[in-house]
Formats: C-alpha cells, structure tokens, sequence
C-alpha cells in the first residue's frame, strides 16, 4: 500500500508541551493523528467509497503476500504458517515489515573472486 507523507505546521512549544505529556501516558502524536485520521475517513467518506477504496488495498496486499511468499520461500528457515484474517492496521505493520525484509533481500552479492590454479599445465 502506498502512503503519503503529511506536513502540517504547529507551534513548536505546543508541540513540545504536547509530546512531553503524551510520553507519560506512552502515546505519541503521530499515531494519535493516525487514528483520527482512520476515524475522520470512515466518518466522511461514503460507505460504499469505502468499500471500494477497501478492495483496491486488498488486491495489493494480496500481491505484497505473494512477493512476500516467494521471498520466504527463498529463505532456508521455514516460518511459514497461515495467516488469520487481519485488520487493516495488522496489514499496514506488515507490509512495512515485508517492505524492510524485501530491500534487505535486494542487496547484491559481492562477485566472487575467479580461482586461481595452481596446477601445472603440459602440452605436446
């Protein structure tokens, strides 16, 4: 799933204030603005928007599993187990899982170094 990165601007002292009293109760600000965010969505965006919007992000999860089966098929240790229905957040977190294992799985190889032989050549 594609995500877009959101600017705002706020006073930076409300801020600090904001961050220090949300670190006490372990809460941060951008997951707050995330789930106002889901819930601000779900209150004005039509239900059958939704369901659509829904749909699309089903067909690429589906194809982020796939790439992410054939990336766990690649790799020697079996942790494979079927995967209950999941909500949207769940998915989120593991699409950026997969997308950090993918980039990880895409570094090359340093080429090998050609032998040297050391053996003794005869000709005739």
């Amino acid at each position: 799933m594609r995500e877009t990165e959101l600017k705002i601007l706020f006073p930076t002292e409300k801020l600090d204030a904001l961050r220090f009293f949300m670190g006490k109760k372990e809460l941060t600000v951008e997951q707050e603005l995330k789930d106002y965010l889901h819930k601000t969505y779900e209150k004005v965006v039509p239900t059958h928007v939704r369901e659509y919007v829904e749909s699309k992000l089903d067909q690429a999860s589906l194809q982020e599993e796939t790439s992410e089966q054939r990336a766990q098929e690649q790799q020697p240790e079996p942790q494979r187990e079927r995967q209950s229905r999941q909500t949207r957040r769940q998915r989120e977190q593991a699409v950026a899982e997969s997308a950090t294992l993918s980039s990880q799985a895409r570094q090359p190889e340093p080429p090998e170094e050609p032998e040297e032989s050391q053996g003794i050549s005869m000709s005739m």
